[in-house]
């Protein structure tokens, strides 16, 4: 069995990638172990915004996968850890919280070529026993080495302002995404839309209905996420955290969001609530 892994992407721009991401990872329950992985092909933010190491990264962990072997192929030779996260992770510190996350180097060339390591058939890195993964793959073009992630992921999420050109970029991606998610595409309207989840569900079902010829559970629309200064900042690296960090809208737009995920993954039933 493996745990689930959570796809965030956007299909135009990055209205928020990282910092959801990063929230979904805070808040997730403890027994998840959760890590947040950058997979961003443009390369990683994660690494200046909370001043982090430039290694280990996603190279780091793409070169552990290769290696990694179960503990009954090695019987004459030296042990090889089983768990590539334990030598690949570091620690965004949100006071009380410490976030595991898998940071991806500033520039996006070694992040392209450390991919098809961790998509590859048959890599089960991204989909551990033991782990809830959080996969930050900033946005999803056409020719995208995080593409396969779409079919391995458990939820497929979306982050998109609900404003005329990005919804229309969207459109253009639907039938694909569709095709290789059915059912576990989440649309999360991100701040600064001009419409509402109604209203852009409406217009994305009818694409998936009446030009896809496909069922309306395709996919599903929720949001807007509350547009919070404040919360950016945390997760951004830019304010400290205070001791009701996890209260402010953000956080709690997204610890809401994690709870309606929740019982499509096979973390646990209910979310351990952040003290504190």
């Amino acid at each position: 069995t493996t745990m689930p892994l959570v796809k965030v992407f956007s299909t135009k721009g990055r209205p928020g990638v990282t910092t959801t991401a990063l929230a979904l990872a805070a808040l997730a329950p403890a027994e998840a172990r959760a890590v947040l992985v950058e997979c961003d092909p443009a390369g990683g933010d994660l690494m200046r915004r909370h001043g982090l190491a430039a290694k280990p990264s996603v190279v780091d962990l793409a070169a552990a996968a290769r290696t990694t072997v179960p503990a009954s192929a090695t019987r004459n030779a030296p042990a090889v850890p089983e768990d590539p996260f334990a030598t690949t992770t570091q620690r965004v510190l949100l006071r009380d919280r410490a976030v595991n996350v898998v940071v991806a180097p500033a520039g996006g060339a070694q992040t392209r070529a450390a991919l098809p390591e961790l998509t590859r058939t048959g890599q089960a890195t991204l989909n551990p026993p033991d782990r809830l993964i959080v996969a930050d793959c900033g946005r999803l073009d056409v020719p995208s080495p995080c593409r396969p992630l779409l079919d391995l992921a458990d939820v497929v999420m979306v982050l998109v302002r609900a404003r005329a050109d990005e919804i229309a970029h969207l459109r253009e991606h639907l039938a694909d995404l569709i095709d290789h998610a059915a059912g576990r595409l989440l649309v999360v309207l991100a701040p600064g839309g001009q419409y509402s989840a109604a209203e852009v569900d409406d217009v994305l079902t009818g694409v998936v209905v009446e030009e896809l010829a496909r069922d309306e559970r395709a996919l599903r629309v929720t949001g807007p996420l509350p547009a919070d200064r404040r919360a950016a900042a945390v997760l951004g690296g830019d304010l400290v955290a205070g001791r009701r960090w996890h209260r402010l809208p953000l956080l709690v737009a997204a610890g809401q969001l994690l709870d309606e995920l929740l019982p499509r993954l096979a973390t646990t039933t209910a979310r351990t609530a952040v003290r504190p």
